[in-house]
């Protein structure tokens, strides 16, 4: 199975009064023009669709042309989990219906661990949550739960209680990890370390799929963040290489491919399709 893990496409972001609809769209365009050439089977968005909970039509209109390219076009399936910019409900309305689909989404999280089975691979989705959330979620954890750290290391053990022997165990996640480099654009996560978790509450999975800090890094061998498809701010993020990872369930090889950037190219007379990779590990 060959699973493409993005992140943070804050659609419907604006600066100084610009939005950015023609970049977002341009990067929607490589990121399904990636899928159809690396024969994805499966589109893992950790979080972060929209930059407001209560999303503008432009970018609603963009998430939904962009989910019917890649599930009823392309025939891959996409599952979504809702980032602290989301709003949960509404990211998730219709969620059992759209299944039928192709399109996964948890919104918000729940007692019964959300798992995708196909063949030997198990994916889970853990969207954003808090330490109240967790608290009601998991009542008899309640004394447990005292930290953010807390709440992510209860709701990833209720994951790994769903473990099956043999299976290569895949989690989507929308998270601060101690010690990530930040960007600028991360408004949410450079305030302070109340809401940082450190790696080890994610040990287990094969592929940890996460999305929050802007920057593509890996914060361990198996847990990684794609980063955003194209900057959000000046500082940091305007000279970093935006892309995404694909993962393989079957040799558990990362390959990171690059997104060109729609102002870059444009700039430079350039088309789409300026994909390339930068390495495999």
């Amino acid at each position: 199975m060959r699973i493409l893990h993005t992140s943070d496409w804050h659609l419907g972001i604006s600066f100084q009064g610009r939005m950015f609809l023609e970049d977002q769209q341009f990067f929607i365009n490589e990121i399904c023009n990636i899928v159809k050439k690396e024969q994805i089977d499966c589109v893992l968005i950790a979080g972060d669709v929209y930059d407001r909970s209560i999303a503008g039509n432009e970018a609603i209109d963009l998430f939904d042309s962009c989910m019917k390219r890649i599930c009823l076009d392309l025939g891959t399936k996409v599952m979504v989990i809702a980032g602290n910019h989301d709003g949960a409900r509404r990211l998730s309305t219709c969620s059992e219906l759209l299944k039928k689909s192709g399109l996964f989404i948890a919104g918000a999280l729940e007692k019964d661990a959300f798992v995708y089975e196909e063949g030997n691979v198990s994916i889970f989705l853990l969207p954003w949550i808090s330490t109240d959330k967790a608290r009601a979620v998991f009542p008899e954890k309640a004394d447990e739960i005292k930290t953010i750290e807390d709440a992510y290391r209860v709701s990833a053990d209720n994951c790994r209680a769903a473990f099956k022997e043999g299976n290569v165990n895949i989690l989507c996640a929308h998270a601060f990890i101690t010690n990530s480099e930040t960007s600028v654009s991360d408004r949410a996560a450079v305030v302070g370390t109340a809401t940082e978790v450190s790696a080890s509450v994610f040990d287990g999975f094969d592929y940890v799929a996460l999305g929050h800090i802007h920057k593509p890094q890996d914060v361990n061998e198996h847990v990684r963040y794609s980063g955003t498809p194209m900057p959000y701010s000046f500082g940091k993020e305007e000279t970093q290489e935006k892309s995404v990872t694909v993962f393989d369930t079957e040799t558990l090889e990362k390959t990171v491919i690059l997104l060109p950037l729609y102002r870059r190219n444009h700039d430079r007379g350039l088309s789409e399709g300026s994909t390339r990779c930068i390495y495999k590990g």
